[in-house]
């Protein structure tokens, strides 16, 4: 992993993708006030390396955040398979929504 290695491109790329993240995070928390915020697919297999940034990005722009409950932002357990896992459990389904 590039930004693992401190490629400096590769390191400002997730410094970019974490800040609008959190900013989208921030967003939807004005209007849902969720508890948790769980981050999946790819970016959830970078762990800390992405997620901590995001936390930071979305306690900069969340509205209220003096008042306003901090939502937890965690990884994923399943990470990059949740797709995978919820085709094969749809797929054992005898009448799928489709």
């Amino acid at each position: 992993m590039a930004a693992r290695q401190g490629d400096p491109v590769a390191v400002d790329s997730y410094r970019e993708l974490a800040r609008w993240a959190g900013a989208g995070l921030a967003d939807l928390a004005s209007l849902f006030d969720p508890s948790a915020f769980i981050v999946g697919g790819g970016l959830s297999d970078e762990g800390e390396l992405v997620l901590d940034p995001i936390r930071k990005s979305y306690k900069r722009w969340l509205v209220g955040g003096n008042w306003r409950p901090v939502a937890d932002v965690i990884a994923a357990q399943l990470g990059n398979k949740a797709g995978m896992v919820g085709a094969a459990d749809l797929a054992r389904e005898p009448d799928p929504i489709m």
